[in-house]
């Protein structure tokens, strides 16, 4: 090719990415092959003495290049881990997510030069062992991504693992984003960024950590099959870092990658030499327009429901009330189809799915719009980026970012919600991963409003406890607790996946303390928002003759605190909103008064948006317990984990303080 061929070539890239459619989704100087027998000695990584393993070394290096006359993206990552303890074994099972569009082979995405070793120290030698290509397996996740999976053989505790590959890309107006942390330590980590100047991206880069950041511009030349040269400026931008904290994931965070350290590249124009410039920002409300113009997302919504027939007979479109004809529609549609545990944005064919009998909650909530169409309720896509796959970038909108979508309805000024992987909620009772504060619901012509959905009504628990203290100590009760929202699809779910119920009842036997009896859950299988737990009780309290110990809540609210760490550096999240209360009151037996009471609790942090109280009372011959627990947003920032910490270390001494009674 010509320079002047490939200049025409650079014009014409202009077009091509215009017309692009909507994607479906140490030190530097390590010698690479060679871990040193230090390496393979150690047992443990000092910073982090409790890491399963540690990521010794891995570099990643992205650049530019000319084939066949069109741009391609490489990036090329080597990545060397040590083992430390047999958990630590699951790294060496490794995923490299890449695209794959049968429909555009061209700007698809190919994996080459894989290649894996286990290097393990036997007899005082290094033993080499290389992977072999039937540890490699290729899984399609949708239409437009798959999966490499690889596994390193030969790997145990000590094993120091390696692998390298290189991916080559036809969508050259993307990067992928460069992550420095992840759930194990990081000795070192390096990335290399090569972007030649006719390409402009916003560099993004966030987290809390620090690396060693270096940009610097040259000149670089791309060679084309012909053997002519096209010359050109560069920005090359140099992230290095080091002894990196692992950001390991607990159930108080979601998706610890909105808050590790990476590096984003955002394409926000092209600019070629003889060409006009083209912008390539594009914005939610454009992403929005595209979406419901596309055959399989928009259009796909306005298509006959396949369960007309199903709805006309179970007669739920008379009802007037909105949200019951929308429990009444969902209710007939998961009477034929099941969800398959996926969430997706795209989905199958209608056919394929009423065939199967089952699908991703996309492929049940297109059906679920159409339904709720026809039956004359305004039903919208909300797409979202679920809470565990981490926030959507508002400053940077791409629709690779979204993951799925719940269904909306639109009734005058408010909005009820439902998606088809509910299994134990409601209308507006969703799974705590979709209860995102970044929902955009979209009209038929794109334009959207953003939604917090975390703004649905809090979830709410009001127990009482009823009990009759005997004078060798027998406590006798009942406890009932009515449960709403998620609280009460909390309840049910964990019911329904249990081994079976009496393993279930003895486990909440065992963690109370007690022994329980005529154990039920009222609406446990019925599609409502509140459930009833109700039981009766006994429990063995300490008593010698003339004294009586017990715990006035007798069946205890915590035992254990989630934040025993001294420290945090992540935030602190919560599914959702709720506030939890009791009242416990216990008959004290005859002859008996009360020589001890424990003190009440009122404590909260400085907005007052989590709080706990306890206040106790005698009441004739009764000891009365009130107890109250509100979360009132669903996250906390690392300044405020001290007070969260001194809260929960107050409710465990306080659920465990005994009152003392005396006989007379």
């Amino acid at each position: 090719m010509k320079t002047k061929t490939l200049m025409r070539s650079m014009m014409l890239l202009v077009l091509a990415l215009a017309c692009s459619p909507v994607l479906r989704g140490q030190t530097s100087d390590v010698k690479f092959g060679s871990p040193t027998k230090e390496e393979l000695a150690m047992t443990s990584y000092a910073p982090d003495e409790s890491a399963p393993a540690v990521v010794l070394y891995k570099s990643t290096r992205t650049w530019y290049d000319i084939l066949a006359g069109d741009f391609k993206v490489y990036t090329e990552v080597k990545t060397r881990i040590k083992i430390l303890k047999p958990e630590g074994k699951e790294y060496a099972d490794v995923e490299i997510p890449y695209l794959d569009n049968p429909q555009e082979r061209s700007a698809s995405e190919t994996i080459t030069g894989l290649k894996a070793w286990a290097y393990n120290l036997e007899n005082g030698k290094i033993v080499k062992t290389k992977m072999e290509s039937n540890n490699i397996a290729h899984e399609r996740v949708d239409k437009s991504h798959m999966l490499l999976k690889f596994s390193v053989p030969q790997v145990k505790e000590g094993t120091v693992v390696e692998y390298q590959y290189k991916k080559e890309s036809g969508y050259y107006f993307y990067i992928d984003t460069w992550v420095a942390q992840t759930d194990i330590p990081v000795a070192y980590t390096y990335y290399n960024l090569l972007i030649p100047e006719y390409f402009l991206f916003n560099i993004d880069e966030s987290g809390i950590v620090k690396t060693e950041n270096k940009v610097s511009q040259e000149s670089i030349r791309f060679i084309d099959a012909g053997g002519d040269a096209l010359s050109c400026t560069a920005t090359r931008y140099e992230f290095e870092g080091r002894d990196l904290p692992a950001l390991k994931s607990d159930s108080y965070v979601f998706c610890t990658l909105d808050y590790c350290k990476k590096v984003a590249a955002e394409l926000r124009g092209l600019e070629v030499p003889g060409a006009l410039y083209k912008n390539f920002t594009s914005t939610w409300e454009e992403i929005g327009v595209s979406l419901m113009n596309d055959e399989d997302f928009g259009k796909r919504i306005k298509r006959t429901s396949p369960i007309k027939d199903l709805l006309a007979s179970s007669g739920v479109e008379k009802e007037t009330d909105v949200v019951k004809k929308m429990a009444g529609i969902y209710t007939a549609l998961k009477s034929r189809l099941k969800w398959n545990g996926k969430y997706r944005l795209f989905a199958e064919s209608a056919s394929k799915v009423m065939k199967d009998g089952s699908g991703s909650n996309a492929d049940l909530n297109f059906i679920l719009i159409s339904a709720y169409r026809e039956a004359g309720l305004d039903a919208r896509p909300v797409v979202m980026s679920r809470r565990s796959m981490g926030r959507l970038p508002l400053s940077h909108p791409s629709v690779n970012k979204l993951n799925t979508f719940v269904v909306g309805v639109v009734d005058g000024q408010t909005a009820h919600f439902i998606d088809a992987s509910v299994e134990d909620g409601y209308i507006d009772v969703l799974p705590p991963t979709l209860l995102t504060e970044q929902g955009l619901l979209l009209s038929d012509d794109g334009k959207g409003n953003w939604l917090n959905l975390q703004s649905l009504e809090a979830s709410k628990a009001n127990a009482v406890v009823e009990g009759t203290i005997a004078p060798d100590g027998t406590i006798k009760g009942t406890y009932s607790a009515q449960l709403h929202a998620n609280l009460a699809a909390a309840l049910k779910g964990e019911f329904r996946e249990a081994d079976d119920s009496v393993k279930y009842v003895n486990k909440l036997a065992e963690r109370d303390g007690i022994t329980i009896s005529e154990y039920a859950i009222d609406n446990r299988t019925a599609f409502l928002p509140m459930a009833t737990e109700r039981f009766s009780f006994t429990k063995k309290a300490e008593a010698d003759g003339t004294h009586i110990y017990f715990n006035p809540l007798v069946i205890p609210v915590i035992s254990e605190s989630p934040f025993k760490a001294v420290n945090r550096t992540l935030p602190v999240e919560y599914p959702y909103k709720y506030m939890t209360t009791i009242a416990a009151s216990m008959q004290l037996p005859e002859g008996y008064e009360v020589e001890e009471m424990p003190k009440p609790l009122n404590i909260t942090t400085e907005d007052k948006m989590l709080s706990v109280r306890v206040n106790y009372a005698l009441q004739g011959t009764k000891l009365l317990v009130q107890y109250r627990f509100i979360v009132g947003k669903t996250l906390f920032l690392p300044q405020e984990y001290d007070i969260l910490r001194q809260i929960y270390d107050s409710m465990v001494e306080k659920c465990s303080e005994m009152a003392v009674l005396k006989k007379n």
